[in-house]
């Protein structure tokens, strides 16, 4: 089944300093976690390369990189397209993520005092970032930002970079929920406290109680993410909608041709 649609990417200024891909890559990704391309829509590599100005090579690189992370699906001779959100695939996510949290936030015994305070100076940093944020137009991009680099900063203290690596490559669905609820059961007062309540237990040494207040933080989006369903119906998988008690409105993805307009 092919349906026409077209979608309007806003411009993309790409840097020559930097590798052409990862740029075109973080783009895509931010246009399809933050809702602006929808399940189902159709990318095209010759369109997406024309859209951009480059080759298809480093097109083709960042598509692949969205499909491992699960957000695409690429199908041979027709294009790639953007995937269904997945509820399982989101159950397994928090379960990694909170894993790789938890584990990084119990490091913090291994800093010495220099370290240690570093830590918590950045993540206190976040916080008050997060406190003084504008509630304008822009609230929802930029307060996920600042929820995204509390916990990067968490996983610092782990002194491996690549945990947040990890975590960043396996939330795509997660990221789709968040931005999606954002306006509706999210609330930003609610969300900076429960971040304070980890800094502190961090900052006086009680990790049992931290671990605790992180897992309940990062365990909250699977009960979220049903008024969501409800609302965004056609945005997720047959077996999501069937947790909520729901339908599926088609039989299998529909697929949307993309036309990119400049």
């Amino acid at each position: 089944m092919s349906i026409a649609c077209t979608i309007s990417l806003p411009k993309l200024r790409l840097s020559p300093k930097k590798v052409i891909s990862p740029q075109i890559h973080d783009f895509l990704r931010k246009q399809i976690t933050e809702a602006k391309i929808k399940p189902g829509t159709l990318l095209s590599e010759n369109s997406l390369s024309d859209h951009f100005h480059v080759s298809r090579q480093p097109v083709r690189e960042a598509l692949m990189r969205l499909s491992y992370e699960g957000l695409l699906s690429i199908l041979p001779q027709r294009g790639s397209i953007v995937e269904l959100i997945s509820i399982s695939e989101l159950v397994q996510t928090v379960f990694v993520r909170s894993a790789i949290e938890k584990e990084c936030v119990l490091n913090i015994t291994k800093l010495d005092a220099k370290q240690k305070r570093n830590c918590l100076n950045q993540i206190e940093k976040v916080l008050e970032q997060q406190r003084n944020c504008k509630h304008d137009e822009d609230l929802k991009s930029n307060y996920l930002r600042l929820d995204d680099l509390f916990h990067e900063k968490l996983c610092a203290i782990s002194g491996a970079p690549m945990a947040w690596d990890t975590i960043q490559s396996i939330k795509g669905q997660m990221d789709r929920i968040r931005y999606l609820s954002f306006d509706t059961v999210s609330n930003t007062a609610e969300i900076t406290a429960e971040h304070e309540l980890i800094y502190h237990h961090l900052t006086q040494g009680n990790l049992n109680e931290c671990i605790v207040a992180l897992s309940d933080h990062l365990s909250q989006i699977k009960e979220t993410h049903k008024d969501i369903i409800r609302k965004y119906s056609d945005w997720f998988t047959p077996e999501s909608l069937s947790s909520v008690g729901l339908e599926a409105k088609h039989d299998a993805m529909p697929l949307r041709r993309t036309a990119l307009s400049n």
